[in-house]
């Protein structure tokens, strides 16, 4: 029996030393926690979110104010202007520069959360080149061909590059044919013209690329990672992420203060953040980076919006002529 407790003993050594030591454990172990069959990030920062609002937004009957919530979050928390990275969606959100695919791509993986169907579209111009990307959400999930574009008129678009919402004046949800029939409503949503055309890139067919999952597709894998975000404290699944990053062996010093940075931000524990960035010197080259974000939580440009403030933003804007909120 010694000789038995002995060996495994040996052995749990020997493995848990090969992870401490050899490079490749290492990155599988990181890649793991940060993987999308987990998606626990992405289910830990929509239900940090959804703490912090005023309705349940995993309730069928929220759906639409929970998806407008999520499109602003994302259009606050994530822009363009650094380097962008592809990579898988939780990377993606610790990287915080993306371009209009991936933020298509972390709203529709946080939307899974509100089991809605949300798909990522190429749109193009006449001479058939694709300017843009953004997503299209069927609220019912009964639509089943994203190749057929009278289908995915019936569709609600949701651009979380420039915070456009699926609203009408009335502030009423509108569909895609109803922004092509009544063109003149959504004047200010200039990045879908095109060729001197109104709404053209949303006119012109489209191409579906990916889509989410609901529910009813989750594996016993993504059931159980949702399980561990909802039971485990926040505290120690915030370790396991800072752990995935520290251990990642592809990872410089520098890119690691800045991923745990931008960890505290999205997951909006804003003062942790700040603490962090800030000790984020002009050696680092991540310095920009750290100091725009910095700032853009001081100015309260990088932080959660609740669901009225972002519909009164939206009115105020729309009045103005100018319908989206400047980010």
């Amino acid at each position: 029996m010694k000789k038995i407790t002995y060996f495994t003993f040996t052995i749990f050594a020997v493995l848990l030393l090969s992870i401490l030591i050899f490079d490749q454990p290492k990155k599988f172990i990181s890649r793991l926690i940060f993987s999308h069959d987990l998606s626990l990030l992405t289910h830990s920062v929509f239900y940090n979110i959804n703490d912090e609002i005023d309705f349940d937004m995993t309730k069928k009957e929220n759906q639409k104010k929970s998806l407008i919530v999520l499109n602003n979050y994302v259009y606050d928390f994530f822009k363009p202007v650094f380097n962008n990275l592809d990579d898988s969606v939780s990377w993606k959100m610790l990287h915080g520069s993306i371009w209009c695919d991936g933020v298509a791509d972390i709203f529709l993986r946080l939307a899974e959360n509100t089991n809605t169907r949300v798909v990522m579209i190429f749109l193009y111009n006449n001479d058939g080149v694709s300017p843009h990307t953004l997503n299209f959400a069927d609220l019912d999930n009964s639509i089943n061909d994203f190749q057929d574009n009278s289908e995915l008129r019936k569709m609600y678009l949701f651009d979380p590059k420039n915070n456009y919402y699926p609203i009408n004046k009335k502030f009423q949800f509108i569909d895609i044919n109803y922004m092509l029939e009544n063109k003149t409503e959504f004047s200010s949503y200039k990045k879908l013209d095109s060729d001197n055309i109104k709404l053209n890139l949303l006119q012109n067919d489209k191409s579906f690329f990916i889509r989410n999952r609901i529910y009813e597709e989750y594996s016993i894998i993504n059931k159980l990672s949702l399980i561990i975000v909802k039971v485990l404290p926040k505290d120690s699944l915030k370790f396991l992420y800072k752990f995935g990053i520290f251990i990642n062996p592809e990872l410089d010093d520098d890119y690691k203060k800045f991923l745990y940075a931008r960890l505290e931000h999205i997951l909006l524990n804003y003062d942790d953040a700040i603490l962090n960035y800030s000790k984020i010197t002009d050696q680092n080259s991540f310095y920009k980076n750290a100091q725009y974000w910095h700032k853009r939580i001081k100015s309260s440009q990088s932080v959660l919006k609740k669901y009225e403030d972002i519909l009164s933003s939206f009115e105020k804007h729309y009045k103005d002529g100018t319908w989206f909120a400047p980010g």
